[in-house]
């Protein structure tokens, strides 16, 4: 009886271990599928051009605020685009930023910031619920095990970027304003 009891708890916790593990690795994975996302929106943007924009020999990405998709994304760094070098560095200065990733970790004071930048050509992607109805660019959001894509065009107007036909396909368009 005392060996069953073992056994039984045993299996148990191996049991367990593989849910917990399963799950685990699913996070990493979704995780890694918005990374490989916010690698690619920079592909298929265009920003306005400057006379120094042609000498610019990378696009930064900035991040704001902490979760872990932000320490993902740092995974990008090297990484090249259109003949530019992706980088990767803390938001502080909004002048330095091509884009700015908005962590969950900002909900309550994202719209601040999003303020702050609205007339710059900063493509901004938050995975935070309505973000692109209050102003941001790309919200990606994570319904039925797949990743949706949710872009606000008259934002992305605003800041004078055009988004590629190629990436538009993909997501649920809305054409409001905050």
């Amino acid at each position: 009886m005392k060996h069953l009891v073992i056994r039984t708890l045993l299996l148990l916790n191996i049991l367990a271990s593989c849910f917990f593990y399963n799950s685990a690795t699913a996070n990493v994975e979704q995780r890694l599928f918005k990374a490989a996302f916010i690698y690619n929106f920079a592909k298929f943007t265009r920003w306005p051009t400057a006379p120094v924009d042609n000498k610019k020999t990378s696009i930064t990405l900035c991040t704001l605020g902490e979760d872990q998709l932000v320490e993902d994304l740092t995974h990008l760094k090297g990484k090249v685009i259109n003949n530019k070098t992706l980088t990767v560095q803390l938001f502080k200065d909004p002048d330095k930023c091509d884009m700015l990733y908005i962590a969950f970790s900002q909900k309550n004071n994202y719209k601040k910031t999003l303020k702050s930048i609205s007339n710059k050509p900063i493509l901004t992607i938050s995975e935070i619920e309505y973000f692109a109805l209050s102003g941001g660019i790309i919200e990606l959001t994570h319904t039925k095990g797949k990743t949706r894509i949710t872009a606000n065009l008259n934002a992305a107007n605003k800041s004078k970027l055009k988004l590629s036909s190629r990436l538009l396909i993909l997501a649920n368009i809305i054409n409001e304003s905050p």
